[in-house]
């Protein structure tokens, strides 16, 4: 089992040609919205390749019954919600312009309630903290990481740790995901270098967009190269299926090469339609792509 703690958000995503100047306005061709929230993203990613999952999120009074919930429980997510009667369900406004970069407006609503749970203990071989609350994340790190591998993913709330927070939970922490952008912030806050986070963790992935991604240990730097999608329609939502397959690759017992190519096999499907949880592939399917650029996986 796979515990993925933080957000389960309903996306609104938009594809514009650039960022409109303050003051000015730009056209958009459509609004849609989507399942979403880098959680439940992670969740639904690592149920759909055949590994049992369980979201811990908060979500508001427009969740309970909801076809985002139904579908969950329909997928076999084991969900472990707290259900605010006064907020709305987070919502995100995401805008990626022509050469991917991303602008996006997180409405937090129920989220604000982590700051009143107390912190479960997880019967979970992984506890994988995404997006949320830093306070509440630091607690679930703390309070499970003698039982459990402690996976973490800032995101795009990094700017919400302290440099104290952010230092304190890297004492916890097995695993670090993060972005080429969120790598050099983090640098930056903590005055760290790559050995710094090394003598912290088991493991650092910073992934470089299409330039592929990089595990990096205290004894060797493996270097993943990108899966080429059929087509790139949008990158949102590629993060967290990449630590889906890792997650799940290394549940499975592979080595951390494989498990840097199942995340970049499976972020590759991803990419393909709009929507974080559009295209997520089954184990089958991504080892189907993988023997099609030429690397073999065991089943």
């Amino acid at each position: 089992m796979i515990t993925c703690i933080g957000h389960t958000a309903l996306d609104y995503i938009f594809n514009v040609e650039k960022f409109p100047e303050p003051n000015t306005s730009v056209q958009i061709p459509s609004a849609k919205l989507y399942f979403g929230g880098a959680a439940a993203n992670t969740a639904v990613g690592i149920k759909k390749l055949g590994v049992d999952s369980e979201l811990f999120s908060c979500v508001g009074y427009d969740f309970r019954n909801s076809k985002y919930e139904k579908y969950l429980e329909n997928l076999g997510v084991k969900l472990n919600l707290y259900y605010s009667e006064e907020e709305e369900t987070p919502k995100a406004w995401i805008f990626t312009d022509k050469e991917n970069n991303q602008i996006t407006f997180f409405l937090w609503g129920a989220a604000k309630h982590y700051r009143e749970i107390e912190a479960p203990t997880f019967n979970s071989k992984i506890v994988h903290l995404a997006t949320g609350d830093p306070k509440f994340n630091l607690q679930c790190a703390k309070k499970n990481y003698k039982k459990s591998l402690i996976s973490f993913d800032p995101g795009q709330d990094l700017p919400l740790y302290s440099r104290e927070d952010l230092k304190d939970i890297l004492n916890y922490a097995n695993f670090l995901f993060m972005n080429r952008h969120e790598f050099e912030r983090a640098k930056k806050l903590l005055n760290y270098e790559l050995e710094d986070f090394l003598n912290h963790l088991d493991l650092l992935v910073v992934t470089f967009g299409s330039k592929g991604s990089k595990i990096f240990t205290k004894n060797e730097i493996i270097e993943i190269p990108v899966i080429k999608p059929r087509k790139v329609t949008d990158p949102t939502g590629a993060g967290d299926a990449y630590r889906a397959g890792f997650l799940s690759s290394y549940i499975k017992g592979y080595d951390l090469k494989t498990c840097g190519l199942v995340g970049s096999a499976v972020a590759s499907f991803v990419v393909e339609e709009k929507g974080c949880q559009s295209n997520l592939p089954s184990w089958e399917e991504v080892l189907e792509r993988l023997r099609l650029e030429g690397f073999k996986v065991e089943l």
